[in-house]
């Protein structure tokens, strides 16, 4: 399938997750996250603000651990321009005010720039991925823009609430592939075209 024939589906499956399950299923993709990563060698960590009233992974439970728990990493979140369909990378900070822009998506207030070349590992939101590591968005390229500006060695972790779909039919040379991505029950590697069990 295309990723506009899969975005509909994904977005209404993600739609009828309950509270519940969403806070049970972002518990447990954190708990795989912290599992299955060596982070003592990460320096910078990009991390997205969820959408939650669009059901988005909350990845405030992965923000607080590593607040927590690993004060080596500093994280980094981004503000989108919807003009440009292009994201600039922002300091977050434990004390950082964070408010929704005009599309509802969550953005730092007077927080710090950065380049992206500091980034050393990217979570990325999706809809859905394929076994190939290719993943569907909301349909604008920012992620892909996103990527391609950060160094090339940069890990590439998706974060998904379903399993991976055998293949999307319209990638094209602008898609960037992920190099895992992490889900409730597992971690998929590229390559391996697998999940790993808990």
């Amino acid at each position: 399938m295309t990723k506009s024939q899969l975005r509909k589906p994904f977005l209404a499956k993600r739609k009828n997750l309950s509270l519940h399950d969403l806070q049970k299923q972002s518990q447990a993709i954190s708990q795989q996250f912290f599992q299955r990563f060596d982070l003592h060698q990460i320096k910078t960590l990009h991390v997205f603000l969820p959408i939650l009233k669009q059901n988005e992974i909350n990845t405030q439970i992965i923000i607080q651990e590593i607040f927590l728990h690993y004060p080596h990493i500093t994280l980094v979140t981004s503000k989108s321009h919807f003009q440009t369909c292009t994201m600039n990378s922002y300091i977050l900070k434990s004390h950082t005010e964070i408010t929704d822009n005009r599309w509802g998506i969550p953005e730092p207030i007077n927080a710090i720039s950065c380049s992206d070349e500091i980034i050393d590992m990217v979570l990325i939101p999706l809809l859905c991925f394929d076994q190939q590591g290719f993943r569907v968005g909301y349909g604008k390229g920012f992620y892909d823009r996103f990527l391609q500006k950060c160094r090339t060695d940069v890990i590439k972790v998706g974060l998904s609430l379903f399993e991976p779909i055998d293949k999307i039919n319209d990638v094209n040379e602008y898609d960037v592939k992920m190099d895992f991505c992490v889900m409730s029950d597992g971690v998929w590697t590229k390559g391996v075209q697998r999940m790993t069990g808990r």
